[in-house]
């Protein structure tokens, strides 16, 4: 009887010591998975940010139009609509006759005192003019590009993210990546801090591939998203010929666009790719060559229109 009751102690106390190891095992899985994809966050986060940056070393945006918000005060809003009511009565005024001109004298009287109606409608009683915001497309594009790069927005860009630094860093040490990568990463960041500050437009272009080319590296430590890996990769490419334009060396930036084209090649391969995209990962090589061919014609707009469209493509991935 006490060896049946020593067996079902022992029996217990084993089945307890399996779930509960059992429990452990899935909550240590549970919490490296989850470690795993904050980190590959972090790293899309940054790895974005540094893309748009390289765009906007040539003003270039991911969209063919943009929302320009202007201002607009209270008294030029009247003055349209009023405008556009006096043109609608005028054509009704040619049909009433004398009343009209009637009209038109009683208008013109009160037009000379001061504070009239066409001081009124300049603004508020108190004297204070009010803003009315007003929103329009504007087109975007290469050839109609006219402006100059926006360093404030740039500095601005570069200095905040060095509040995402430090916990990219932390992230990035729990997984198998070279700690030198790492350490080479935040310093390669501070040297783009030190161009950006001099405004010098080829030296930044150097430096954002330079912090771009990290990417692939941690990617390769903490993602298994092969086709987000291989992406990035293709793109770390793409930016180093681009980021050649102003130096007018047409063989490097086609070298560079062939070494995309190859790393990008893997993905028409790759049958783990869902159907939905394959179209769309097809659609993106033939760009990529056809960049290729624009490199052949070493002309920069028209590099520029087919680098602009590819990124497009490669985002919709």
């Amino acid at each position: 009887m006490k060896n049946i009751k020593r067996i079902t102690y022992v029996v217990v106390i084993a089945i307890l010591l399996i779930l509960s190891l059992t429990i452990y095992t899935n909550a240590s899985k549970n919490d490296e998975s989850d470690q795993k994809n904050k980190t590959f966050s972090q790293i899309k986060y940054m790895e974005g940010k540094m893309a748009n940056l390289l765009n906007t070393m040539n003003n270039i945006e991911a969209r063919n139009y943009s929302v320009v918000t202007s201002e607009m005060s209270k008294a030029t809003t009247e003055k349209s609509n009023s405008e556009n009511s006096s043109s609608s009565g005028g054509s009704q005024g040619g049909q009433g006759g004398g009343k009209s001109s009637s009209g038109s004298s009683s208008q013109g009287e009160g037009s000379e005192e001061p504070g009239g109606s066409n001081d009124a409608s300049e603004g508020t009683g108190d004297g204070e003019d009010k803003k009315e915001k007003k929103f329009e497309l504007k087109a975007t594009g290469v050839l109609t590009n006219t402006e100059d790069i926006n360093w404030d927005i740039i500095k601005s860009e570069v200095e905040n993210l060095y509040t995402s630094l430090p916990a990219i860093t932390m992230d990035l040490y729990q997984f198998n990546i070279n700690q030198e990568d790492i350490l080479g990463f935040n310093s390669q960041y501070d040297k783009l801090t030190s161009v950006v500050k001099d405004e010098k437009k080829q030296e930044t272009l150097n430096e954002l591939v330079k912090v771009y080319e990290y990417f692939p590296k941690f990617l390769r430590g903490s993602s298994q998203d092969t086709l987000y890996t291989t992406l990035v990769e293709t793109k770390a490419n793409v930016f180093k010929g681009y980021s050649k334009l102003d130096t007018g060396n047409w063989q490097e930036i086609s070298n560079d666009i062939k070494s995309a084209i190859d790393t990008y090649s893997k993905l028409l391969t790759n049958t783990e790719i869902d159907a939905r995209k394959q179209y769309n990962v097809s659609k993106a090589y033939i760009m990529l060559n056809e960049l290729q061919n624009a490199s052949n014609l070493k002309d920069t707009a028209v590099f520029l229109i087919k680098y602009k469209n590819l990124l497009e493509e490669m985002n919709n991935i």
